[in-house]
């Protein structure tokens, strides 16, 4: 007997399972719950990226403010963006993401939440900046040396935001400099 219910059009249980068996499939030996926590760690440091930049904007002085606030609304741009292709993943894997917002942090690879100790000196800023940068390209390295060959959607998802960073990385070392 198949399995199916009816939830509007379009909607199956049948369509669901099939997406849900497709979007495992491909795996091979790694186990798929390893798979979806690590890319819900990076789903939440995403959002705590997020939120961390408009924090930071909303609290930036003097020439910070000038320099730094478009940065800031582009980088929170590209972290929710990269928030939401994590969590399409995650639900093809049949996972769910973190959705209670005060474990975002706790769920990251990040130790603790922290803004810089100033607000208005680019150098201090960017120093802060770069260390979490350089934290989750770190991160996004050892979850691809796990995956190679056994999760290749996770994997192109996930060198694509390592790439992201590295270039990111680039533009700050080259700011400090």
């Amino acid at each position: 007997m198949k399995e199916w219910t009816d939830m509007g059009e379009g909607y199956s249980r049948e369509k669901e399972i099939q997406m849900s068996v497709a979007g495992t499939a491909l795996i091979k030996g790694i186990d798929v719950e390893d798979i979806v926590e690590a890319l819900d760690g990076f789903y939440c440091y995403n959002l705590v990226v997020m939120h961390f930049c408009y924090a930071l904007e909303n609290r930036l002085e003097g020439q910070a403010s000038f320099l730094l606030g478009d940065e800031l609304e582009e980088v929170a741009e590209e972290s929710l963006k990269a928030a939401k292709k994590l969590a399409d993943r995650i639900g093809e894997l049949d996972g769910a993401v973190t959705a209670d917002p005060g474990r975002l942090v706790e769920r990251s690879p990040l130790e603790e939440f922290s803004l810089p100790e100033s607000n208005s000196e680019v150098g201090i800023i960017l120093s802060h900046v770069l260390k979490r940068v350089r934290l989750i390209i770190g991160e996004y390295g050892a979850f691809l040396e796990r995956v190679m060959g056994r999760d290749e959607i996770s994997h192109r998802l996930v060198l694509g935001l390592l790439s992201e960073q590295v270039a990111r990385e680039s533009e700050i070392e080259a700011a400090l400099a």
